[in-house]
Order: C-alpha cells, then structure tokens, then sequence
C-alpha cells in the first residue's frame, strides 16, 4: 500500500504539471512572454517554499558540497524550458517539440540503467513503446510539411534534459536533506540561470513573447503568475519529490507522461481546445502504460 500511495503521489503531480500548458496559454494570450513566466513562476515558489520551511521550522541551511548538486539541478531545469522555447521560436512546430520534449521516457530508461543499474524488464519495455506511441498520436507529427533541423535539436536537447533533471531528483531525493530545503535551493539556482538564458533568448529573437521582461503588469497577471508558482511548481514538485524516492527511475519517466495527457484535459475543458479520436487513443495509450508499471 505504500508504494501504490506514492504512485498515487506521481499522478497527482503529473496532473498539477498539466496545468503549466494552461497557465502558459493564459498568460501568453495577456503579452507575457515565455521568459517572464519562468523567471517569475520559479520566482515566486522561494518565498512559498520559505513561508512553508518556516511554518514547519525546517532550516534551509546545507552544506557546500550539496549546494554544487543543487546548482547542477537548478541549471539543468532552467535548459529544459530554455531549449523548449527557443525551438519554438525558431519556427519548429509545436508538435514536434513536444514529441521531442517527451521522448524522456527513451532517454530515461537508457540513463536508469546506465547510472542506476535499473533492469528494464518485458513489462516496463512493453509501457515504453505505449507511452512513446502515445506520444506519436498525440502530437500527430505525419501532419508537419515544414520543421527547422536547429530547432528539432534543440527540443530533442530538451527531452534529454528533462531526462537528466528526473535522474538528479531522484538521486537528491535518496539524500538526507529535507525536501523542502532541496527544492527551495535548486529553484532559487533555477531562477538565476534563468536570467542569462533569457537575455541570450532575447538576442535570438527579437519575438517579445518570447524574451520580454517587464514588471507592468496587471493585477490578473500577478495572480496567475502566482498561482503559476504555487500549483505546478510548489505542489506538484513537493508530490513528485517525495514520491520519486520509492518508484523506480523508469516506472516514474513513464507516468510522467500524464502531463502532456493531462494538459490536453484541461486545455478541452478549461480553454475549448478540440481533441480528436487519434489524440483521444494517444492518450489512453499513455494512462495503460501507467497502469501497466503500478499493476507490476
């Protein structure tokens, strides 16, 4: 029963991450660009985290050797969304980053038995190519005519970057700091290397959805900003986390995929977004490759 409760942990933080797709759409439709959202979104979780820190009275002091750790984590994090977005304003569609971005669950399974010493038996085989199918439908990529070769790199940068930042987690989550005091540390690294990647995006594009970074915003923005801290990247983190320190690397790359499923969810929900019959069959590809590793 414990391990099904931390399985339970990993759905319920894929769901929260679901949300980052529509936070990112709403803010996108008010002119915030995609630079703002992840200096503030990563931003705003310090103090989050240091009210949560203080209320549990658990210092945030670590050592320096775990700092370099948190440091490696945090810049690790900051690639992912830097590459994403870039290949996407690099012209290459959406569709195919997101293929790219979610081939994790490959670049997962190859690291956790490289690095982890992982076995990736028939059953856990047999959910990577569900899951990877599922990925194929959903992003319907036989329907792109024009891509950019630099942008396609990029994105598959991206996928081996998500892969590498589970890795990470997974390794600090089997160490003796508290939770809270990693994630705080690596967000707050997260957050600086962000800047940099920012004004390097900046100078890529001259897109100001893109790279623009203004504090003349709104109140409703100010609130999803906050709002954009506190579900996906306070909660959701905390959930995944915790979780991830008892489920094996390449059972949690897998349910993982329950990100992009949910986010299409929410996004037919929430913002109208039509969903098809192949989309709908990619989807429950990916909850069966879920159930196929818990029922294991």
């Amino acid at each position: 029963m414990t391990y099904l409760k931390h399985y339970g942990g990993l759905i319920l933080a894929g769901c929260l991450f679901g949300t980052i797709s529509i936070f990112s759409a709403l803010l996108r439709d008010q002119g915030v660009s995609s630079f703002q959202q992840a200096f503030f979104r990563s931003g705003f979780a310090l103090p989050i985290i240091l009210l949560i820190c203080s209320l549990s009275k658990t210092p945030v002091t670590v050592s320096r050797r775990s700092l370099l750790s948190f440091m490696l984590l945090g810049m690790v994090m900051a690639g992912v969304g830097f590459f994403e977005n870039t290949a996407v304003a690099l012209g290459t569609p959406v569709a195919v980053v997101v293929l790219l971005l979610y081939t994790q669950p490959v670049w997962t399974a190859l690291f956790g038995r490289l690095f982890l010493h992982e076995l990736i038996n028939t059953h856990k085989q047999i959910a990577l190519v569900m899951a990877v199918a599922g990925m194929i439908l959903i992003s319907k990529v036989w329907n792109i005519t024009v891509t950019n070769y630099l942008g396609i790199l990029l994105a598959l940068v991206s996928g081996v970057l998500l892969s590498a930042e589970f890795i990470m987690i997974k390794n600090l989550s089997l160490q003796s700091v508290h939770y809270l005091v990693s994630i705080f540390w690596v967000y707050l690294f997260r957050t600086l290397f962000t800047l940099p990647l920012g004004i390097v995006s900046g100078i890529l594009s001259d897109n100001r959805l893109i790279s623009q970074l203004t504090l003349s915003l709104s109140l409703e923005k100010w609130l999803i900003l906050l709002l954009f801290a506190l579900i996906p990247m306070v909660l959701g983190m905390i959930l995944f986390y915790r979780s991830i320190k008892y489920i094996s690397i390449i059972s949690t790359g897998i349910i993982m995929l329950i990100e992009p499923v949910s986010g299409i969810i929410y996004g037919m929900l929430l913002l109208g977004e039509m969903v098809d019959y192949i989309m709908m069959v990619g989807g429950i590809l990916i909850l069966l490759a879920s159930v196929v590793v818990i029922k294991k």
